[in-house]
Parts: C-alpha cells; structure tokens; sequence
C-alpha cells in the first residue's frame, strides 16, 4: 500500500476547514447543514481520488466512502433537529 502524505495532508486541512466552520456556524443550524454536506462531498472525492492514487479503486469502496459521508451528514442533521 502506497501512503501519500500529500492526500492525508490535503484531508487534514479540510477537516480542519469543516472544524472551523462548525465552530463559526454553530448558532446557525442550516448552515452547519450545509457545511457537513460540503464535508461529505469533499471527503467523498478526497477518497475516491486517494484510492485512485494507491491503484485500489473498485465499487465497493467508492460505495464504502459514500456510505460514511451519508452517515455523517445523517448523525449531524438528527443532532440539529
């Protein structure tokens, strides 16, 4: 398995971004909403790209990265409601 400090690095800094932006949003619940959504699809990408680059892209994977990001945006959205 190949590990590029670039992909994880790229990872980190929009984890970090989503962290501040939950922060800055935090009374405002539709735009966290829509901050975690943006996250999911960052992270969605970031995945499928990263395993792209490591020569290990198949379904059920892309389907695994998807199925987390729904998860998240899920937990969040039942927690604000």
């Amino acid at each position: 398995m190949i590990i590029n400090k670039n992909d994880y690095l790229i990872l980190s800094l929009i984890s970090a971004f989503y962290v501040a932006a939950i922060m800055y949003f935090k009374t405002t619940p539709i735009l966290v909403l829509i901050s975690t959504s943006v996250f999911a699809v960052l992270y969605l990408i970031w995945g499928v790209f990263h395993q792209y680059r490591s020569h290990n892209l198949h379904g059920k994977i892309v389907l695994e990265y998807f199925l987390v990001a729904l998860l998240g945006v899920v937990l969040v959205s039942t927690l604000l409601l």
